[in-house]
């Protein structure tokens, strides 16, 4: 990534931090279809994927305030994109018509599991997050799934940097040890997604 990329970028995020509609455009132009691509390649959705954009995108708009503190923007979109997917995967998993509301066009045996996988990992992650005591809950989801930083966090929670990392260290050693009987199920998908 070029330094004038990444400058530029930090001023589109200053900009749309500060209500710049022109902002939140060029950065939605940038990276729909990164965000679509994401989704698409865990769905096999094209609807999904289309939503995903959308409600991603939404959350990045209602976020703004805080874009100015986002320091590898594509990173942050990927965790809101993984953990949006995640949630809707574990809402339709409810549902006792799963495979009919997802699109899988010329899946294989292979595929199919994978996305069985996919949701079942999206279920059980978010099972122990919720788990985890309120306030390393809150950290965990601030870091992880907001991409904000431990110094964010501690402004934010008005609590020390130190006291932020001592939570997110606890809450991922918690989150490491209930995943770990499931691991041999989701190899393939460590290669796509951090825990």
């Amino acid at each position: 990534m070029s330094s004038n990329f990444s400058s530029d970028q930090s001023r589109l995020l200053y900009e749309l931090s500060q209500g710049s509609e022109l902002a939140f455009t060029k950065l939605y132009n940038e990276y729909k279809n990164v965000v679509f691509g994401t989704a698409f390649k865990i769905t096999k959705s094209k609807i999904l994927a289309e939503e995903t954009v959308q409600d991603v995108f939404l959350k990045v708009w209602q976020n703004q305030k805080n874009l100015a503190e986002i320091t590898h923007f594509e990173n942050y979109l990927f965790i809101i994109s993984r953990n949006h997917i995640f949630d809707t995967l574990k809402k339709i998993a409810r549902d006792s018509s799963l495979v009919s509301d997802m699109e899988y066009q010329n899946a294989s045996a292979n595929d199919t599991d994978t996305e069985i996988k996919e949701q079942q990992y999206a279920v059980i992650l978010n099972e122990i997050v919720e788990q985890l005591p309120p306030q390393q809950q809150k950290i965990y989801k601030m870091a992880k799934w907001e991409g904000l930083s431990h110094q964010k966090i501690g402004e934010d929670l008005g609590i020390s940097t130190e006291t932020v990392k001592k939570h997110m260290s606890q809450a991922l050693k918690f989150v490491r040890v209930k995943i770990s009987p499931y691991m041999n199920m989701f190899m393939t998908l460590l290669l796509f997604f951090k825990i």
